[in-house]
């Protein structure tokens, strides 16, 4: 099953360089998560840099107004992560 899966972050259509910039906008202890990555590369081939940077930009600024201390990866898939957030 593994060879099927088609790992986005590691295609030619996605710069290595802007998803490596992307990341440097993520804490030190996220950079390595495998989802984020995955996230990020997926984002930045369909939007690509300008607007996947706002779009991170725009929710780190909201994950630090929460206090969220959990995956990052998590606050941006999950709506009830946002949802518990927005009530703060």
């Amino acid at each position: 099953m593994e060879d099927q899966i088609i790992r986005v972050e590691t295609r030619a259509t996605v710069e290595p360089d802007a998803l490596a910039r992307l990341l440097q906008l993520v804490s030190e202890r996220q950079r390595d998560d495998e989802r984020l990555i995955r996230f990020l590369a997926f984002r930045l081939k369909i939007d690509g840099f300008k607007t996947t940077q706002k779009f991170l930009s725009r929710k780190l600024i909201e994950v630090e107004r929460c206090r969220f201390r959990g995956y990052l990866y998590d606050f941006l898939k999950d709506d009830e992560e946002r949802k518990t957030c927005q009530d703060v």
